[in-house]
């Protein structure tokens, strides 16, 4: 996977990732590493600290967070509206959760 396609589907801009890469560069919030971990199929512990394996082993199964679990809950028009969600880059992310604040009505 590039580091354009990763920094996509966490919401980051690329140079985020290539930071995160980098000798000295930055390190990624844990929300960040947790998604990271979450689409690589890796290991949280691993991808934060380097201890422990990388890979969940077929007898670890359990400890793997669910995939899958909560699109079996969505209905189809949830499904649209997740994955155009997970398309856009934090700024429209956060219009977005602004406009169905608003338009919710909370309370």
């Amino acid at each position: 996977m590039s580091k354009s396609e990763l920094a996509r589907r966490i919401g980051v801009h690329p140079s985020a990732c290539i930071q995160w890469e980098a000798v000295g560069g930055t390190h990624p919030k844990l929300e960040h590493l947790a998604q990271i971990a979450t689409i690589l199929d890796v290991r949280f512990e691993w991808l934060a600290t380097g201890r422990g394996e990388m890979r969940y082993s077929p007898q670890a199964r359990e400890e793997r967070p669910a995939r899958g679990s909560l699109d079996r809950l969505l209905s189809a028009e949830e499904r649209r509206l997740l994955e155009s969600f997970r398309a856009m880059d934090a700024r429209r992310r956060r219009l977005l959760l602004e406009l169905t604040t608003l338009l919710g009505g909370e309370g």
